[in-house]
């Protein structure tokens, strides 16, 4: 990353000097305007370049020509060596502020060069009226911008002198420099653009720019991308560096901006440390030590790499906020984190599903906030239907993922024949209004027929359904005459046959068999949906943290298991288990109890931040599931 790349050895001081005397490339003139096209009041910037020829001896400090103004706003000399061969270049900068609109012609001039005319170009511009077209970024008339994104369109933010290229309107800005010790502006600073935000919720997603300034007369090399983060709080990467200009105090200065976003993980006070980009400053002068000749030629005519190099560092200012916890009054059941301002639609395909066959029901969220930490919608109404987990895509509209839509595309048969498919809602809480909002879709028309046949359904609730005794059974109050004499007159006491006793010992001995049998129905009883739904929550977060790579992944399976385990020890659903109160009155050792803790906590801070922290550390899973493995075994 370059604004201007200055970098020779010493050792090619001298060589460079012979190779300008001895070989220099043909003379010749260039004109070039930053855009061919224009807008009434924003101004352009012309340059005419004099390579391999003297220094002109009138160019004209403004040019006329009717509704432009052309003033000289600066001059420069630059020597560039190519494959052994220099260039020597005067460069002569020109703002033009177009004052109507209509077809201009700058016409060409001619100027004495080493004893000799030379003329220049001339040049035509198109100029739009107010709230026409806006031109193009700048272009060869001006410092080449860093490679990244294309700039939007911009409205000049206040009016200045002529040659001015403004910054972009809409967000403050450091309209004075900070000053030096003895006065003069700085070269260089940096400054964190964060509008007028003041609070923020945990999980709000809160845009940042990290702008450097660094002063147009003096010359930087080297530098490096910024480094930017913090603790409490969750950071964007990075997006491509922007360059623009704009004068301050009368100063020329290129501003590099950065663009990133912060996720409050915590509540409280949060402090966002200085970001900081380092380089160097090479300010002109020749080597220390060399003949006098050579210091008062680099005094006059500065090279580019040969100076005076010092390292800098332009630092940004600290910006301070408060972040507030998510209210728990009027929290949705189904509020996953999502933060922002959201729009749910709904749409199904196919519209018609034999059975077994599935219907793909397409939910999208689509707005700005943070989607790293939402969650799928829930479906309604979803009876007669089985569902799968839903396939998630995100598609940014913005370079920090701030804005876009997130898809979940979610896969169903139908038990049954249905109509339509389920509803959803989407629950977020809504920074700006304060209060938590409930998307709802109505159920998408289709039309799916159950995967089982009406004559297996019929086969199936005749099974179920409790069936009349069978007409013509016979009752048996009185037997009949013929059955009553084939027993025979006997008069024994039925206590005393044999066939009693035998019954007897039948059922002493099947009764002792089904004891242990008889056990475990009792205890699998008192064990009801909930209990049921909680261990299998336990196995499916088990299984998860135990395969997961991604730490997002790991620690929100190692969460889900311990709420499970507390839910079931505590006897209560999970929804409404507390663990710090739950692990107080489980965990009696302290150390162990903060460990339990700090996971949570973790999990917490991943999910709602915007990014996974990178591949997740080997000693720590190794850490955290010996933990989870004697929480498990040794408490309940």
């Amino acid at each position: 990353m370059t604004l201007r790349m200055n970098s020779a050895p010493r050792l090619l001081t001298v060589a460079a000097l012979l190779m300008l005397a001895a070989g220099p490339v043909r003379g010749q003139v260039a004109t070039s305007l930053s855009s061919q096209t224009g807008q009434v009041g924003v101004p352009l910037q012309l340059q005419y370049q004099f390579s391999n020829v003297g220094k002109p001896a009138d160019m004209p400090r403004s040019i006329m020509v009717d509704g432009l103004e052309i003033r000289l706003t600066g001059t420069s000399r630059r020597v560039e060596m190519v494959n052994l061969r220099s260039t020597s270049m005067f460069i002569y900068a020109y703002t033009v502020m177009p004052n109507r609109p209509g077809n201009f012609t700058i016409p060409g001039f001619a100027v004495q060069v080493d004893g000799r005319q030379v003329r220049t170009q001339a040049v035509s511009l198109r100029v739009a009226g107010a709230g026409g077209s806006m031109p193009p970024p700048p272009g060869p008339g001006l410092q080449r911008p860093i490679p990244g994104p294309p700039m939007p369109p911009q409205q000049p933010s206040q009016q200045g002198p002529p040659g001015r290229q403004l910054a972009p309107s809409g967000q403050p800005s450091a309209r004075t420099p900070p000053r030096t010790s003895t006065g003069e502006p700085a070269p260089y600073y940096g400054e964190i653009v964060m509008g007028e935000k003041k609070t923020a919720y945990v999980g709000e997603v809160v845009p940042v720019e990290l702008r450097f300034y660094f002063r147009a007369d003096c010359q930087f090399d080297n530098l490096q991308r910024p480094t930017f983060g913090g603790d409490g709080f969750t950071a964007a990467a990075l997006s491509e560096p922007e360059q623009t200009e704009q004068y301050l105090d009368d100063i020329l200065y290129n501003i590099v901006t950065f663009r990133s976003a912060i996720t409050p993980a915590k509540s409280g006070p949060l402090e966002i440390p200085p970001a900081q980009m380092e380089g160097r400053m090479v300010t002109p002068g020749g080597p220390a030590g060399l003949d006098p000749f050579f210091d008062q030629f680099f005094q006059n005519f500065p090279m580019p790499g040969i100076g005076r190099a010092e390292n800098i560092q332009a630092i940004t200012n600290e910006r301070r906020f408060d972040v507030q916890a998510l209210p728990k009054a009027d929290r949705p059941e189904n509020f996953s984190g999502a933060v922002g301002q959201f729009t749910l639609k709904a749409s199904a395909d196919p519209k018609k599903a034999g059975p077994g066959e599935p219907v793909t029901l397409t939910l999208t969220v689509e707005g700005r906030g943070n989607f790293d930490a939402m969650g799928p919608p829930t479906l309604t109404g979803a009876d007669g239907w089985r569902s799968y987990a839903p396939k998630e895509s995100f598609a940014g509209n913005d370079a920090i993922g701030f804005g876009g839509t997130k898809t979940f595309e979610v896969s169903m048969v139908a038990r049954e024949d249905r109509p339509a498919t389920p509803g959803a809602e989407f629950s977020y809480f809504d920074p700006i209004k304060k209060k938590y909002v409930t998307l709802k879709s109505e159920p998408v028309t289709v039309t799916a027929a159950g995967s089982a046949s009406a004559a297996d359904s019929t086969a199936a609730a005749g099974a179920d359904a409790d069936l009349p005794p069978t007409a013509g059974a016979p009752n048996d109050i009185a037997a009949p005459a013929a059955v009553l004499s084939a027993r025979g007159p006997d008069f024994r006491p039925w206590i005393t046959s044999d066939w009693y006793h035998l019954l007897n010992f039948a059922v002493l001995a099947a009764l002792i068999i089904s004891i242990p049998f008889l056990i475990w129905m009792r205890r699998r009883a008192k064990k009801d949906a909930r209990t049921v739904e909680l261990e299998s929550s336990v196995r499916t977060a088990k299984a998860a943290w135990q395969k997961a790579n991604d730490p997002m992944e790991f620690y929100a399976a190692a969460g889900q298991f311990m709420v499970a385990r507390l839910a079931l020890w505590e006897d209560k659903p999970a929804t409404l288990v507390d663990p710090a109160e739950a692990l107080a009155r489980r965990i009696a050792d302290p150390a162990e109890r903060r460990q339990l803790q700090s996971v949570l906590a973790k999990r917490d801070e991943l999910h709602y931040g915007r990014t996974s922290g990178g591949a997740l550390d080997p000693a720590e899973r190794r850490r955290v599931t010996d933990l989870l493995e004697k929480f498990a075994k040794h408490h309940g």
